[in-house]
C-alpha cells in the first residue's frame, strides 16, 4: 500500500474549483488500493468545504482516507473522527492577537480555527465578506470568547508577502511556544513544532499501530507550508511554478498537475 499526501489550495483547488482530471486521478489512486491524505492549512470544517467544492465542480467529490488539517495540528479520518489534535492555550491566542496589532503596519485579518468552527476576530482585508465566501463560513466573535474554545490554529491573512515574513518572525520572537508557517497569503500560527510534516509523521505512526504497512509516501504541494511534508516524503513533488525553495525541498521534481503526478506514480 502506498500513500499520497496532497495539498489543497494552489495544488488541487484553483479558483474555487477542482479540475476534472485531478479528481479522476485521485479516484484511480484509491481504487488501486492506495491511501489518499489531504494535507492542508485548512481547518476540519474547511476540509469538508473542499469536498463540497470538488463535488460541485466535478460531480465526483473528493473521497479521502485521512486529512492532516490546520497545518498539521489535527489528523482526522474519512468519517471526520479526530485521531489527534494539539491546541493553542488561551494565553497564546490572546498574545498572538495583541501582538499582531502592535507589530504589523500592513492590514492583517485574524482568524481562529477550532475543531467545530472557524472564527474571525478582525478582518480589515475583507476575506470573510468576499462574495465568493459563503456567509456562514466564519463566525464573528470577540477575543474574550474565542481564546478558551480550543483553538487549533490561527490563520492570519496577509496579502503582502514581505509583511507576512516579517510578521511571522515577530510573532515567534514575541509569543512563547508558537510556530508560524507561511503559505502564499497566510501565516498560520500553531503550537511550536507543528507542521504538515509532523502531522504526516504522526499519521504514519497511527497506521503502523493499526497494522497498515505503507511501502511508500508521495507528497505534492505548491507553497512554503508544504516544505516539511515534502521533506518527509519518499517521492516529493512540487507544482510547476512553486517558489524555488519549495521545488528544492521536492528534490527539483515538479509536475504540471496532481493528475500528472498520480499518473507518474502509477506508471
Amino acid at each position: 500500500m502506498r500513500l499520497l499526501a496532497t495539498d489543497l489550495d494552489g495544488t488541487l483547488i484553483f479558483h474555487h474549483a477542482v479540475g476534472q482530471a485531478d479528481a479522476e486521478a485521485l479516484v484511480r489512486w484509491r481504487k488501486a488500493g492506495n491511501l489518499l491524505v489531504l494535507a492542508t492549512g485548512r481547518s476540519v470544517q474547511l476540509v469538508q468545504h473542499a469536498v463540497e467544492v470538488a463535488r460541485s465542480s466535478t460531480s465526483i467529490g473528493l473521497d479521502y482516507d485521512y486529512a492532516v488539517c490546520a497545518t498539521g495540528t489535527t489528523v482526522i479520518d474519512a468519517a471526520g473522527q479526530v485521531r489527534r489534535t494539539r491546541m493553542l492555550s488561551a494565553d497564546q491566542v490572546r498574545s498572538v492577537t495583541r501582538t499582531v496589532g502592535v507589530v504589523s503596519d500592513a492590514p492583517v485579518s485574524v482568524f481562529a480555527s477550532t475543531l467545530e468552527r472557524d472564527y474571525v476576530l478582525d478582518d480589515p482585508v475583507g476575506l470573510s465578506t468576499d462574495q465568493r465566501t459563503p456567509a456562514d463560513r466564519f463566525t464573528a466573535a470577540p477575543l474574550s470568547e474565542i481564546a478558551g474554545l480550543g483553538v487549533t490554529s490561527m490563520p492570519l491573512h496577509v496579502p503582502d508577502s514581505r509583511a507576512a515574513e516579517a510578521l511571522a518572525r515577530s510573532l515567534e520572537e514575541a509569543v512563547d511556544g508558537v510556530s508560524c508557517t507561511r503559505s502564499a497569503t497566510f501565516v498560520d500560527v500553531t503550537v511550536a513544532g507543528e507542521s504538515k510534516g509532523s502531522g504526516l509523521a504522526l499519521l504514519a505512526e497511527h497506521l503502523a499501530e493499526q497494522g497498515q504497512v505503507v511501502s511508500e509516501v508521495a507528497a505534492v504541494g505548491d507553497s512554503w507550508n508544504d516544505i516539511s511534508m515534502l521533506e518527509r516524503a519518499d517521492v516529493p513533488c512540487a507544482i510547476a511554478g512553486a517558489p524555488v525553495d519549495v521545488v528544492a525541498a521536492a528534490g527539483g521534481r515538479t509536475t504540471p498537475s496532481v493528475a500528472a503526478f498520480v499518473d507518474a506514480l502509477m506508471a
